[in-house]
């Protein structure tokens, strides 16, 4: 099955630039595959994150809730 989408020349040279900016000489392959390209940026920024939470509690230890801190700096 074929669907013809209709996009703005603007649109198009975008998702072009990205599609050749990830390697991809053809934009279909680059849509093809584009759920587990951002499943895969997505995951390596989670593993970011959890790596800097990691080198936070190493460094400061282990951080408790602060609410109550606010609660009553905001009550002042």
């Amino acid at each position: 099955m074929s669907v013809t989408l209709t996009i703005s020349e603007k649109t198009y040279q975008k998702l072009k630039n990205v599609a050749q900016s990830k390697g991809f000489e053809d934009m279909e392959k680059f849509l093809d595959e584009w759920e587990e390209l951002e499943l895969a940026n997505r995951r390596e920024v989670v593993d970011r994150i959890l790596e800097f939470q990691n080198k936070m509690g190493e460094k400061y230890g282990v951080m408790l809730d602060s609410t109550e801190l606010i609660r009553e700096d905001r009550m002042r």
